[in-house]
């Protein structure tokens, strides 16, 4: 069995919103968001992707339901001295009788997690 978040897509605020529109171009709606409760709190970095603490963070946050496979990550608050940056977290999916056609759409279109995150495609406030 593949490890749940190798099958989870992270994308930055702006790739999410592309991508939001080519699938509703194909027909497919991400109608579907949950919202993680609570924002992470880590030190940006252009690689923040792949830090284990931010994936770790992500985990506990996803929804139970592994239709939920893609996530995007905006920036909320700039980190300071003491604190570190907040970012929001929201997982979406398609309803039901779309699961199967979001899947072959992101495996066609070779849809993976994003390897950056720069500032400005995080959706900076």
């Amino acid at each position: 069995m593949a490890n749940p978040m190798e099958e989870l897509v992270i994308l930055t605020h702006a790739e999410y919103v592309r991508l939001k529109q080519d699938l509703k171009a194909a027909g497919l709606d991400l109608c579907y968001t949950a919202q993680a409760g609570q924002p992470l709190r880590l030190d940006w970095s252009v690689h923040l992707f792949q830090d284990a603490k931010f994936l770790q963070q992500l985990e506990e946050r996803r929804p139970d339901d592994p239709a939920y496979r893609i996530a995007s990550v905006r920036h909320l608050k700039k980190g300071g001295w003491f604190r570190p940056d907040e970012f929001g977290v929201s997982f979406h999916t398609t309803g039901d009788l779309q699961q199967d056609e979001l899947a072959q759409y992101l495996a066609d279109h070779h849809i993976h997690s994003s390897s950056e995150s720069p500032k400005a495609m995080l959706g900076s406030l």
